[in-house]
């Protein structure tokens, strides 16, 4: 059976542009996804962040490029903000930040692992993170 993972920000951005940063263990699943191992779920609020990361130039890197190559690996599945996803959202109590309660609850409604280095995120116990 084919794995769901949810990628947060920085790991989509630090595997889109090959970061040192990025954890071996983050990339290897990625790079596994990526040869039909499992599914990579990309929440479009992932999307609006790595484009407004890209568009304040925080980290320098070509957006529609890697929108692009999301577009067409089939690997990366794009999770747009649904009324199921917000009613999860509202059960998530130890995280804080919306943007990232967003992320979580999509992988809590998929059943998906979530790839992230939010440490407020691993220690919430909300979701199983890598």
């Amino acid at each position: 059976m084919n794995e769901l993972y949810v990628l947060d920000t920085h790991i989509l951005i630090w595997y889109f542009i090959g970061s040192k940063r990025l954890p071996n263990r983050a990339k290897q699943i990625v790079d596994d996804c990526l040869a039909g191992e499992g599914f990579l779920l990309i929440p479009t609020i992932v999307l609006s962040e790595s484009l407004d990361i890209a568009e304040k130039r925080r980290v320098e890197f070509d957006f529609t490029t890697m929108y692009r190559l999301i577009q067409m690996e089939s690997a990366f599945v794009v999770i747009g903000y649904s009324q199921e996803i917000f009613e999860e959202t509202l059960a998530i109590s130890e995280i804080q930040e919306i943007h990232d309660r967003i992320i979580v609850a999509t992988a809590r409604l998929y059943s998906a692992h979530m790839l992230t280095k939010d440490q407020i995120i691993k220690t919430s116990g909300e979701v199983e993170t890598i």
